[in-house]
């Protein structure tokens, strides 16, 4: 019964949600229509839906998508495993923990677009600076999600299986990491929604070959306002999925931590 409620609540929020998104959209159509909106500043649904088809017909917008997919793969793969490696090390040793906190916490400071300079002069303008970029966001989220989840969990845990002799291998893999798991999936998904944001943010900065970012910017400089629009809708789109998806996946995987339903 409580669940049935529960994804009653959960229905009832996403229907309310709807609802907002449903009024802009008849207001962009009143007004459009009504002509109160100048078609040279903000084109109207039909137009937007034209360009959406054709650009779906031609397979642009698939294939700059998937480009931006990849990117984000890899370089969401390459941070967070560094970051985790990393957290966990300097969770479970007070030695590393000195050794690298101080230098971390002083590079999470930089703002992550002033990192474009730097890996651009590293690695050039191709894809291998759009990951490291990525990758680089990606890090820092899940360094620190890890760290604090595993400096969390509590000792007497640790101090039981150590009665037992476990290996270290063992007393991480057994209680150090479950321990910290609700930490490191948060982790997981502030490490995803960053990435997003910044492949688009990349491919802006360091135009080459496809992407949603470098569609966006031609579209841009070539005054084409629906296709701005359209990336626009489908970049905001892509990050509503990516959320929905990551916290169903955390309230399937930690049944007992009401933070997803």
């Amino acid at each position: 019964m409580k669940r049935l409620i529960g994804n009653s609540e959960v229905l009832t929020g996403r229907i309310r949600g709807m609802t907002t998104v449903l009024v802009l959209l008849l207001a962009w159509v009143s007004l459009s229509c009504a002509g109160m909106i100048p078609a040279d500043k903000f084109p109207p649904p039909n137009v937007v839906v034209r360009t959406f088809i054709e650009l779906i017909r031609s397979g642009l917008l698939a294939k700059s998508l998937a480009s931006s997919m990849v990117r984000i793969a890899e370089g969401f793969a390459a941070g967070t495993l560094l970051g985790f490696a990393l957290g966990t090390l300097m969770g479970v040793s007070r030695t590393l923990e000195r050794l690298f906190s101080p230098l971390c916490n002083a590079l999470r400071q930089v703002p992550v677009i002033g990192w474009i300079p730097l890996v651009v002069l590293w690695c050039g303008v191709g894809d291998l600076s759009k990951i490291a970029f990525i990758a680089i966001g990606a890090f820092f989220p899940m360094l620190v999600s890890t760290f604090q989840g595993v400096r969390g969990v509590p000792g007497r845990f640790i101090e039981v299986v150590r009665v037992f002799e476990f290996s270290t291998l063992r007393l991480l893999a057994r209680v150090v990491v479950p321990g910290a798991f609700p930490d490191i999936v948060t982790g997981l998904r502030l490490s995803l929604g960053t990435s997003w944001m910044l492949v688009v943010w990349s491919e802006i900065n360091t135009r080459s070959g496809l992407g949603i970012g470098e569609m966006l910017w031609s579209a841009r400089m070539g005054s084409k306002l629906d296709v701005v629009l359209i990336c626009i809708i489908v970049i905001g789109l892509v990050a509503y999925l990516i959320n929905e998806v990551l916290g169903h996946v955390e309230a399937r995987l930690l049944v007992w931590k009401r933070s997803y339903r």
